[in-house]
């Protein structure tokens, strides 16, 4: 490199922080990589020659079976590799292409194993790809947790800058600055650039910069949807109606694979309601559902039964009306497993809005216009509201959970009700949320 372009890094700060990002990246990406391939080549092998019990791990590590176990294990590899350099904001989209990546990259070696003849191993092969769903998504939620990108904010505006998406972001009022630091550019208007701005963000663009209006970043980091400044335009009344067959489908195959678990569950829970609380062992109620129909949704009771007067309190945190049993068919959300019926009956979905209980339905409605777009979609036994902001007890909390109730509507897709099912499993497991 001749000396005065040298000296010309050296003196040049955004040169030399581009740079310096430049390397840490790689020296990242060269470290993960290395994790990979160690775990892959190294510690996979052995776990894959010792799941088949009718063979010795002498005998797996030798021949076709050894040939077998790699080809196995560079499936493994690389969905792993890919996982650390898929691009995108929002975390669902990325668990998606992974998670399609995985069935790509093993379909494609099961394909060629059948096509050449080779042997294979029943065990094996499903067991390979289990691992490539788990690490290929471990990967990913790393990467996205760690590698987190620099913001550029193209405004002139102080308070639109405070109000801006948190991380790593600087805010720049100057149209000849230099943006090669970093990797999203923002702006506050998409419309009426002036030349100078618009000349900087085409630069940007070549540059093969990610340009963002920082509103809707700022949306898709949080999943939440301003509630003020939404309108129908918003909403992909296309995307829903093709949508909802399949989720129909999707529903019904994923009810009948886990009967032999949710049919136990549910007996054992409604013996111990008759043992320890008698009678009534369900609790009905009307819910507004699709289309703001109403219709009765089933619960396993978990509450002091009600009193003359019809008690229009919502469940709070340490409610005194939930009995030792209803906290724990609570916190492991339980109760709510009778709703698979409402599933079936075609009155809810397994993931979609929570349906909310008519009488307070109709007031929110009142109070606020656009509670009623939740009910374009069917209601859900979980939901992107419940994993991300839990329950609302009060109009407050409920236009929060609206917010993010139409997040999911304005983005509803398979890859959006897998990461709420995902959320779903680790709430279940943790226990967390419940009131």
């Amino acid at each position: 490199m001749p000396e005065q372009q040298l000296s010309q890094i050296i003196n040049d700060p955004f040169e030399l922080a581009h740079n310096k990002d430049r390397l840490r990246r790689l020296v990242d990406d060269v470290f993960f990589s290395s994790c990979i391939l160690i775990v892959s080549f190294a510690a996979l092998p052995v776990l894959y020659a010792l799941a088949p019990s009718q063979a010795s791990l002498n005998e797996m590590l030798q021949g076709q079976q050894l040939s077998h176990i790699l080809a196995n294990c560079s499936a493994n590899a690389l969905v792993m590799l890919g996982a650390l350099v898929v691009r995108g904001d929002r975390l669902d989209i990325k668990m998606t292409t992974v998670l399609g990546s995985a069935l790509v990259v093993h379909g494609s070696l099961a394909f060629i194993i059948l096509v050449a003849r080779h042997s294979y191993s029943t065990l094996i092969m499903p067991l390979a790809l289990i691992v490539s769903l788990f690490s290929g998504t471990l990967v990913m939620y790393a990467q996205h947790r760690i590698k987190r990108p620099r913001i550029a904010f193209l405004s002139t505006n102080s308070l639109l800058f405070e109000g801006a998406p948190t991380g790593s972001r600087d805010r720049i009022t100057d149209p000849n600055a230099d943006l090669r630091p970093y990797d999203i550019i923002l702006t506050d208007s998409m419309t009426e650039l002036s030349p100078e701005w618009a000349s900087l963000i085409s630069r940007a663009m070549i540059g093969g910069k990610r340009v963002r209006h920082f509103s809707e970043f700022d949306e898709e980091q949080r999943g939440l949807v301003a509630v003020d400044h939404f309108n129908l335009e918003h909403i992909p009344p296309g995307a829903l109606a093709r949508y909802r067959n399949l989720k129909r489908l999707i529903d019904i195959g994923l009810i009948i694979a886990t009967l032999p678990i949710t049919v136990p569950i549910v007996l054992l829970a409604m013996l111990a309601i008759l043992v320890t609380m008698g009678r009534p062992v369900f609790f009905i109620q009307e819910r507004t559902g699709f289309g703001g129909k109403p219709f009765q949704v089933y619960k396993l009771r978990t509450m002091l039964p009600a009193s003359a007067a019809i008690d229009t309190r919502t469940t709070v945190v340490g409610d005194a009306r939930i009995t030792p049993l209803g906290r724990i068919l609570r916190r492991y959300r339980i109760d709510e497993i009778p709703q698979l019926w409402n599933v079936m009956k075609g009155d809810m979905s397994i993931i979609g809005p929570r349906p909310e209980w008519t009488v307070l339905s109709d007031r929110y409605a009142a109070e606020l216009p656009v509670y009623v777009y939740r009910h374009l979609v069917r209601p859900g036994i979980t939901g992107w509201a419940q994993v991300r902001g839990g329950y609302a007890s009060d109009l407050e909390e409920t236009r929060v959970k609206v917010g993010y109730d139409l997040f999911y509507i304005k983005n509803i897709s398979f890859s959006m009700d897998i990461q709420i099912l995902i959320r779903t499993i680790w709430t279940l497991i943790s226990g967390s949320g419940a009131r």
